[in-house]
């Protein structure tokens, strides 16, 4: 049996450039996260907090143990920590998510995403919306999901909960997909939705969903070539995790981002 932690990563809305005054968003979107044998869940959730807890010691006196408030219930939101600011000027940052990454290493845990480079312009323009890409990344996942994990093992899938609505719709169309796919078969379940402030595994896939969302904002848009330091500090370790099922699927010309290329700093945006 094997459990998944997954969240979103880019953005799901229209996208024109990062200059633009409405669509300036992300230039992906995709859904990714961590998979791990059951056994080794407990493991993770209790390591990860402690990472967590050492490295965000300072903040987490001020913003939690001086108020009062029960630390096991705090998060720190990936998009949060992982800004050029913070990775290039607190080392300890740095060390923080490779810690997660060797830890993830150890407990055989793989990462796997999904995502695609959205089309230039808006809804109308492109022919493309929040539901289809919602419901199109969750189906890719799932039979990358299958393909990754042993013959004879079974899985469950668990997201942060979130607002939009459309979400109960794609996984209605989920439970669908997985008796329908030969691909899909051994998910158990649709996917199940959690409170992240109680689940230290689920604040896990937000980091390195994060972290996945920068490494392709760099990957598909040279105006988000700050986000470099993503490949150079973590590019490595990252690949070394990965199942090599992930994808980022390229538009406009572009190429496809493969697990390999989590590393390398080579560009794949199209000449459009």
């Amino acid at each position: 049996m094997w459990i998944g932690y997954f969240d979103e990563f880019g953005h799901n809305g229209a996208y024109i450039s990062r200059a633009d005054q409405r669509f300036k968003t992300h230039p992906v979107f995709g859904i990714g996260g961590i998979i791990l044998p059951a056994d080794n869940v407990r493991r993770l959730s209790g390591e990860f907090r402690k990472i967590k807890e050492l490295g965000l010691k300072a903040e987490i006196d001020a913003k939690v143990r001086a108020k009062g408030k029960r630390v096991e219930h705090w998060e720190k939101k990936g998009a949060s920590l992982l800004t050029t600011n913070n990775v290039k000027r607190y080392q300890e940052v740095r060390y923080m998510i490779n810690r997660l990454l060797n830890l993830l290493d150890h407990l055989d845990a793989k990462v796997i995403f999904y995502g695609q480079e959205k089309p230039r312009g808006t809804n109308l323009e492109t022919g493309e919306d929040e539901n289809s890409r919602y419901d199109h990344a969750m189906k890719q996942l799932i039979q990358r999901v299958n393909w990754s994990i042993p013959e004879y093992e079974n899985h469950m899938m668990i997201l942060d909960k979130q607002g939009p609505k459309e979400r109960m719709a794609i996984f209605a169309s989920t439970a669908a997909f997985m008796f329908s796919n030969r691909d899909a078969d051994k998910l158990l379940e649709p996917p199940l939705e959690v409170e992240s402030h109680l689940y230290q595994t689920v604040q896990c896939a937000d980091w390195i969903c994060a972290l996945l969302g920068r490494i392709s904002a760099y990957k598909y848009d040279p105006d988000f070539n700050e986000f470099k330091w993503a490949v150079q500090y973590f590019g490595d370790r990252l690949e070394k995790v990965c199942s090599h099922n992930s994808k980022i699927r390229a538009s406009n010309g572009g190429k496809d981002v493969h697990e390999h290329q989590l590393r390398q700093f080579s560009t794949c945006f199209g000449t459009d």
